[in-house]
């Protein structure tokens, strides 16, 4: 568990019995983050702050969907932060994050998402203005790097899916295939996520509460709104490019059989006229006329086989006249 609190003499670490006094302290606003499911962190959540059963055990319950709920005072909101996936070339993975936000406070509660709380801490550092540090403020940072957290991983999910697209135009296989049907799964996902995040989104920033209705502050959520659209529109273009490259897969697939039906149907042809003309002199005939070498001649074999060559040349010519080939 760690505690921050920001007043007039800057920030501050602070240990768990402080939060009390800090909050009932004007001109101090205190951020408490919290592991979920640890003892000492509901303490804090049940008895210092009182927060309300439900909101606790959606806290405890991981994989809940992005909302936000209005409680006595107080807003709880769930939020889903994305990664790249360790070992997996495709997949992601998404944190929940749940945020307490109140007039004086913000309260963050997570399982994993460690990594984007340690970059909120680096953001506010770098600020260096915790005088100004409302809980209005401390929630647009974190909702600022949860969205701006989304960008790399789209940005790798851009380049896989334009090497997908060079390797299914020279070589298509069905591992490509395999590979598009799981990139398609984390982008459908992604998009369930960034839709519900975009909604809840929208909510806040027509809600009334007075931590969060300032105008300066107003302008700072509305560009992590706009932030969250554009993630919202690239998944949607990404999900679109998946479906043209399926299709374009089909399509080459269906190029190379019949490429391939092509030049069996060229093989089948030749060895047809080879199979005519040795199959004629197969045939038992007493007499052969003059027109046919015999095959008794010494040179026989030579002209029939002579024959052959000349037939399958021919038939060659054709086809690439006609175009077959």
């Amino acid at each position: 568990m760690n505690v921050i609190t920001y007043g007039p003499e800057g920030s501050k670490v602070c240990e768990k019995h402080e939060i009390s006094g800090y909050l009932s302290r004007e001109g101090y606003t205190v951020w408490v983050d919290l592991a979920a499911a640890e003892a000492e962190g509901l303490h804090v959540l049940r008895d210092i702050f009182q927060f309300h059963p439900l909101a606790i055990e959606d806290t405890i319950n991981q994989r809940q969907r992005p909302k936000i709920e209005q409680y006595n005072g107080y807003l709880f909101i769930i939020l889903n932060s994305v990664s790249k996936a360790p070992q997996e070339k495709a997949d992601v993975e998404f944190h929940e994050v749940n945020a307490f936000v109140g007039r004086n406070y913000l309260v963050t509660v997570h399982l994993r998402g460690e990594k984007i709380i340690d970059e909120m801490q680096a953001r506010l550092q770098r600020a260096n203005q915790a005088n100004l540090m409302s809980a209005g403020y401390l929630l647009y940072h974190l909702l600022d790097v949860m969205v701006d957290g989304y960008f790399p991983v789209l940005d790798e999910l851009a380049d896989r899916i334009e090497t997908l697209e060079e390797d299914v135009l020279a070589r298509p296989r069905k591992q490509l295939l395999d590979e598009m049907f799981a990139l398609r799964r984390v982008l459908s996902e992604m998009w369930r996520v960034v839709g519900h995040q975009r909604d809840m989104f929208g909510l806040l920033l027509h809600h009334q509460e007075v931590f969060i209705k300032s105008d300066v502050l107003q302008y700072y959520m509305r560009d992590v709104y706009d932030h969250l659209i554009r993630i919202s529109d690239t998944v949607n273009t990404f999900r679109d490019l998946l479906t043209g490259m399926v299709e374009l897969y089909m399509s080459a697939v269906s190029n190379r059989l019949n490429m391939v039906v092509t030049r069996l149907t060229v093989i089948t042809l030749v060895i047809g006229v080879m199979t005519v003309i040795s199959g004629f002199y197969g045939m038992n005939f007493e007499n052969h006329t003059t027109f046919w070498p015999p095959l008794d001649a010494p040179w026989g074999v030579g002209a029939v086989v002579g024959m052959m060559l000349i037939v399958i040349l021919l038939s060659l010519v054709v086809l690439r006249l006609i175009k077959w080939e």
